[in-house]
């Protein structure tokens, strides 16, 4: 129970420590790059326009998930 309960502390330390690191420009430089190479994914036209579509959604959350990371303004 007591191995348990320090996993469980270990592995939450571990997400705070991840998640409050400061981003840096090669991160935000390969979230970018992600975007764009999503975004050709879901402009494909040997691809079905259903998987385009879904393809789109992935993108706009991307797009999206990125503005809050790094802020609207960020450079695209």
């Amino acid at each position: 129970m007591l191995g348990c309960g320090g996993f469980i502390v270990l592995a939450l330390a571990s997400l705070v420590y991840v998640c409050s690191r400061p981003q840096t420009a090669s991160v935000q430089a390969s979230e970018q790059a992600a975007i764009e190479q999503c975004l050709q994914r879901s402009r494909a036209p040997e691809r079905t326009e259903i998987h385009r579509r879904a393809q789109a959604d992935s993108c706009r959350e991307m797009r999206k998930q990125y503005d809050y990371k790094f802020g609207p303004d960020a450079a695209t």
